[in-house]
């Protein structure tokens, strides 16, 4: 096998690492300028590889967008899990909370794919995709649950759950389409959850 001047001295790049740049390039062009920075050819050259690679791992765009909306919600998955489950259940719904804010400013891209601007073209995620997103949101609600069982809420976990998951979504939203605020966001956001926690305790 021959290799050009250009594969000289560079280390072969395994498929699962590819792949994985192919997502974050495209995240990051539908960050800047929502569903129509997701040209096949501009994310390629971002990634490093050829237009018929975009192709064959994810098959067009509703593919890619799939598996934006899908490796989105495992990488949220991940950030909160270490954040729950200790013992002391007050802490891990609001660390919990502060994760969901890093996720969202660390990859803006994932997160507006996930809950955001989408192209009218842009297919429902498979049920398979959508389960991995209810299977967070359920173990947040089980966060919310041992945190009520540890104190007593006005209202059943799931609604307490919803409330905390609002207020927190809503700040986010705003923060990352430029609509909040010029402040300290970091410690408004940290207030505001503590707030609407204290709001739902008996």
């Amino acid at each position: 096998m021959t290799t050009t001047p250009q594969d000289q001295g560079r280390a072969p790049r395994h498929a699962p690492d590819l792949r994985a740049a192919t997502l974050d390039a495209a995240a990051a062009l539908f960050a800047a300028e929502g569903p129509s920075g997701l040209v096949v050819r501009r994310i390629a050259a971002a990634a490093g590889c050829s237009t018929m690679a975009v192709y064959h791992y994810f098959e067009g765009k509703p593919g890619l967008l799939e598996a934006l909306y899908d490796e989105g919600h495992k990488r949220l998955s991940d950030a909160q899990r270490l954040r729950q489950f200790t013992d002391d259940p007050e802490a891990d719904v609001r660390n919990t909370c502060l994760a969901y804010r890093e996720f969202a400013l660390a990859h803006p891209g994932y997160f507006q794919v996930m809950f955001g601007r989408r192209d009218p073209g842009f297919p429902r995620p498979s049920g398979e995709a959508r389960a991995r997103g209810r299977e967070n949101y359920a173990r947040f609600i089980e966060v919310v649950r041992r945190w009520g069982e540890q104190s007593p809420l006005v209202t059943d976990a799931e609604s307490a759950a919803h409330a905390i998951w609002a207020c927190g979504h809503g700040l986010m939203m705003l923060e990352l389409t430029g609509n909040a605020p010029r402040a300290d966001l970091t410690a408004r956001y940290a207030t505001a959850i503590d707030a609407t926690m204290r709001g739902l305790e008996k």
